[in-house]
């Protein structure tokens, strides 16, 4: 949260070797992986924070929502000690050293990336709830010029429009992650916070709807996938998997009629 643009390349650049499917001793199923986490998750937050407007937009979203949850006096879901630890005594200074503890450790192995990747994640989230003054710009990070420093007369080319990044990418990506893992419990914790934080993204309700399939809870993925096809008719997942939840049961098979009299035979 606090991180300059030039430590941000830096870490991406290092991710980008250790990820990488060539690394000497990997298994097929190990390179699969890590390729994965590269494309699922590294490289898509790269794209959001090696931007000083997407990443204000970003922060100022998170934000938004640890702001939206304080006021109704919510209390966050912390399960990492550190987390809970930061929560009780919370500082700026303790934050950046806990960050600097676990950071180190996110990808050094691939079984455990999920579980620091939380951890920083919480951490992350305790820091929003307990900062009233979050700085939007990155310490270090490259600034927009002051608009009382253009001379009047200089003609500014407008930036191109990008498409607007879902303040839910990160958990979609997590939730991608978990669902290629099996591991429900955890892609339908991610999606349900991502539910909160873009509730108008199709391919949320759609995660959800495969997932709650997976759990075997037919009805609500039912209603997940309607959802998803609500707001977009084109969702691939949601059209992929729709009609399995729709199909009507099939009922029970009657076991064969009981033929009477001794041994099967009837009576004459």
């Amino acid at each position: 949260m606090t991180t300059d643009v030039a430590q941000i390349r830096k870490k991406f650049l290092k991710l980008a070797k250790v990820l990488h499917p060539d690394v000497f001793g990997r298994s097929d199923e190990e390179k699969e992986i890590a390729t994965k986490y590269f494309s699922k998750m590294v490289s898509p937050a790269y794209q959001v924070l090696n931007s000083d407007r997407d990443r204000g937009e970003y922060l100022a979203t998170l934000r938004m929502f640890a702001q939206t949850k304080k006021q109704k006096q919510e209390v966050p879901t912390l399960t990492a000690e550190l987390s809970q630890k930061l929560y009780r005594i919370p500082h700026e200074i303790t934050y950046k050293q806990y960050i600097e503890q676990v950071s180190p450790k996110q990808y050094e192995n691939l079984d455990a990336i999920l579980e620091y990747t939380e951890l920083l994640s919480e951490l992350n989230l305790v820091y929003l709830f307990t900062q009233n003054n979050l700085s939007l710009t990155p310490s270090g990070g490259a600034v927009g010029a002051n608009p009382s420093s253009v001379s009047p007369n200089t003609t500014q080319t407008p930036e191109p429009a990008k498409p607007a990044q879902s303040p839910a990418l990160r958990n979609l990506n997590m939730a991608e992650l978990f669902i290629s893992k099996k591991q429900w419990s955890d892609a339908l914790k991610e999606l349900i916070t991502a539910e909160k934080l873009d509730p108008n993204n199709a391919k949320v309700y759609a995660l959800k709807g495969l997932v709650q399939m997976n759990q075997n809870a037919a009805a609500i993925a039912k209603a997940s996938f309607q959802k998803a096809l609500k707001l977009d008719p084109k969702e691939p997942t949601a059209l992929k998997y729709f009609s399995q939840v729709s199909a009507p049961a099939k009922p029970p098979e009657k076991p064969p009629e009981k033929k009477g009299g001794l041994f099967g035979w009837g009576k004459k």
